[in-house]
């Protein structure tokens, strides 16, 4: 176990006391969690002293070299493309705040995407100073804070450019935008088969300054390359028009490994950097994604079971001969699958453990074993890269759930650190 760093405060209640105090009724001492040692300049702190080191409750740990392998591979499947990195509903559930800033700082990401605006001033707040842009329509007010901020805003519906007017005389400059085309998944963007109009109504608007157009892609490959003749003929039309429709971007992850001919001035990746393969024959082959986080906590109880007792609700887990069993302050709401219980293990100072006691709205009972190999305070892993029983997408196997239900479902209210 890690040796406990030295207390900074004299106060008898802190968590630290607390810990120090559970040591050494144990004979040991409480581990320290991650050393801050080999931080990197320009990413955030580790894990602080009163974020780690004094918390029993849950955090999320994001894995900086996992960001930093993903982004690399992302970039060479591109052929050196810049990444515009898709940083949405709440960095899929990691935190926007910490991971908007991450990608951003690697030289490959020349800029991010997301699809709410609160999104977009959260990163700008929190140091993001490459391109964001969102990938929403957004009312007149919302468009005008955007630009305040230098978030580029998307626009596909038919009033935009009479909109842009408005906006572009309150701001008494041109709103710079970015032109979403819908070539067939009819979710979002103008129709491609009304866009031309609309389009060259936009570019030819001293209202508007064109930065980049894009569209989206459904994911039927074949389809697919339906949808890009589509696109490429709307780009043909607009440069014999001698319209300037700015840097142009259609690949998300799928594309990104399937359909090259549609990287154009820059890919769009999300799940890919985030260390999520897209379905299709040989694709972990052509890339090496990492995972990207972890999910942890703190023992924070171990007791004795003797034959007859019992853990959990309804007598859940009733060993037949005498076994240790530990408490774990994290549940469902904290991210952490109920169906855990019975299929998954947690690791702990390189050992695995069995979820036996059942996963609760905030608590987790796990089998330690014969013998009591943990103590409170020792420092769990419940999800991540350590061992090949705890990756994302194994956890998310087990308990019959998907890698993205996985981590979107990562409490927001738990604390996230670079690592």
């Amino acid at each position: 176990m890690e040796p406990m760093p030295p207390s900074v405060s004299t106060h008898p209640h802190t968590r630290r006391r607390f810990l120090e105090l559970a040591a050494s009724a144990a004979g040991l001492a409480a581990t320290a969690g991650c050393a801050s040692a080999g931080s990197q300049p320009g990413s955030t702190s580790i894990v602080s002293e009163v974020d780690s080191r004094d918390r029993l409750d849950p955090w999320i740990e994001i894995d900086r070299a996992g960001y930093r392998q993903n982004v690399r591979e992302a970039a060479r499947l591109a052929g050196g493309r810049p990444i515009l990195a898709v940083v949405k509903n709440n960095a899929y559930g990691l935190g926007d705040r910490t991971v908007g800033p991450l990608l951003a700082s690697f030289p490959e990401v020349g800029g991010i995407a997301c699809v709410r605006v609160e999104e977009a001033l959260a990163m700008r707040q929190a140091g993001v100073t490459k391109p964001i842009v969102v990938m929403a329509e957004q009312p007149d007010d919302a468009i005008a804070e955007m630009v305040h901020h230098d978030v580029t805003p998307s626009v596909w519906l038919d009033d935009a450019p009479q909109r842009l007017e408005r906006v572009a005389r309150r701001l008494d400059r041109p709103v710079p935008v970015q032109l979403y085309v819908d070539t067939g998944m009819n979710r979002e963007g103008m129709p491609y088969r009304r866009a031309r109009p609309w389009i060259g109504e936009l570019c030819s608007n001293p209202a508007v300054r064109v930065e980049a157009t894009y569209t989206m892609f459904s994911h039927d490959l074949d389809f697919d390359r339906e949808q890009l003749a589509r696109f490429e003929s709307l780009l043909e039309w607009a440069r014999g028009a001698g319209l300037e429709l700015g840097s142009l971007h259609a690949s998300p992850t799928v594309e990104l490994f399937h359909l090259p001919e549609a990287h154009y001035d820059m890919v769009r990746p999300g799940n890919a950097l985030f260390g999520n393969y897209p379905s299709g024959e040989d694709v972990r082959d052509r890339a090496d994604l990492r995972p990207v986080f972890r999910l942890r906590t703190r023992v924070v109880r171990v007791e004795r079971l003797e034959r007859g007792d019992s853990a959990g609700f309804y007598r859940s887990f009733a060993p037949e001969s005498p076994t240790w069993v530990a408490l774990l302050p994290i549940g469902r709401t904290d991210g952490y699958p109920s169906a855990a219980n019975g299929t998954c293990e947690v690791l702990i100072n390189g050992r695995l453990y069995p979820v036996r006691g059942g996963v609760n709205s905030a608590h987790t009972i796990i089998d330690v074993g014969h013998e009591r190999s943990v103590r409170v305070g020792d420092a769990v892993t419940l999800v991540g890269p350590d061992h090949p029983s705890i990756l994302p997408h194994e956890v998310a196997r087990r308990t019959g759930t998907s890698f993205l239900a996985l981590i979107q479902g990562m409490n927001p209210r738990l604390p996230r650190h670079v690592v």
